[in-house]
């Protein structure tokens, strides 16, 4: 699979490439799933303008009708709305089918730093294959230990290793609108139970740095302190804080709206409506985007698969 996809970027004009990894049930397995998956790509790239252009000449064939109106235009739908991420789906390259993302460094940097849309940082939840890094680790990790922190502010004082993981792999999918229709809805366990030991290692750092927070034996155990859900939530992303701070604004100064916050006995469910906001609109504009960006034939391929397996799903 790793020499596959590493081919598949050479066909591709990587001189502006800064990151990219591909995810999904195409690259990781998913328990029930038997099927030939698609394999899932994100370009991150320094010049989205100049790659759409460059990519036009290499593979004019990857892009819908919109392609006609020039790189300019790709790159302005590409940023101006949804996630920031222009898809490309349904390649063909030697025996792989895949579709590929390709999202502006800048916004990439927002999406981790912040969750502005929680798009690509949600998929950087999950164990990614990394087919090309240009430094950006400690990018990736800030992302993580924001999703630890996420997710713990939603667990009880005890709680399993496999119930932090569907915590946290399922954040990015709470208020996604493709999970009422056209989506599994057994996806995110699904996604962690076969790769319990890869989501260990992706976490294990993340672990360390809190282990005056966490205890870790046949259960995990969390202090659920005042002192320590402010800790959490004084290091959630500055996006999910904004939405969060919003009812509060015009009463308190932010330190005193974090301690008003932390008080609350529904604070678990504070956090979930919060990301479910920053979810919900750009899943949606996205797969909007979608429609003229992949082609309707492409759009109405996809979307009769998703249903296909939600159907599946709820029979299981």
């Amino acid at each position: 699979m790793l020499v596959d996809l590493n081919r598949i970027l050479t066909k591709f004009p990587t001189q502006y490439l800064a990151y990219c990894f591909a995810y999904g049930s195409g690259v990781f397995q998913q328990a029930g799933r038997t099927d030939r998956a698609m394999v899932d790509l994100i370009f991150v790239v320094n010049d989205t303008h100049n790659f759409h252009r460059d990519n036009l000449t290499f593979n004019p064939n990857h892009y819908s009708s919109i392609r006609y109106l020039g790189p300019s235009i790709l790159s302005s739908v590409q940023t101006s709305f949804g996630a920031n991420v222009y898809f490309n789906t349904h390649i063909t390259v030697g025996n792989l089918i895949f579709k590929y993302g390709i999202i502006d460094m800048k916004d990439f940097c927002q999406d981790l730093q912040s969750w502005r849309t929680l798009y690509i940082a949600g998929r950087l939840h999950k164990p990614v294959l990394t087919l090309h890094d240009e430094g950006l680790n400690d990018l990736v990790m800030h992302n993580l230990r924001s999703a630890m922190h996420a997710a713990l502010l939603q667990l009880p004082e005890k709680f399993t290793e496999t119930d932090l993981y569907i915590a946290i792999a399922g954040l990015s999918y709470g208020g996604d609108f493709r999970m009422i229709i056209g989506e599994d809805k057994n996806k995110v366990a699904n996604i962690v139970q076969p790769q319990i030991e890869k989501f260990r290692a992706l976490y294990t750092p993340v672990f360390k740095s809190l282990n005056d927070k966490l205890s870790m034996h046949s259960f995990i155990e969390q202090d659920k302190s005042l002192e320590s859900k402010l800790y959490h939530l004084q290091r959630l992303p500055q996006n999910l804080k904004n939405i969060l701070f919003r009812p509060y604004k015009n009463k308190f100064n932010d330190d005193r709206i974090l301690e008003e916050l932390a008080k609350q006995n529904n604070l678990s469910k504070i956090v979930r409506n919060g990301i479910c906001r920053i979810v919900f609109y750009s899943s949606l504009m996205q797969s909007i985007k979608g429609i003229p960006t992949a082609g309707l034939l492409k759009s109405v391929v996809y979307s009769y698969n998703k249903l296909n397996k939600m159907v599946k799903s709820m029979f299981l």
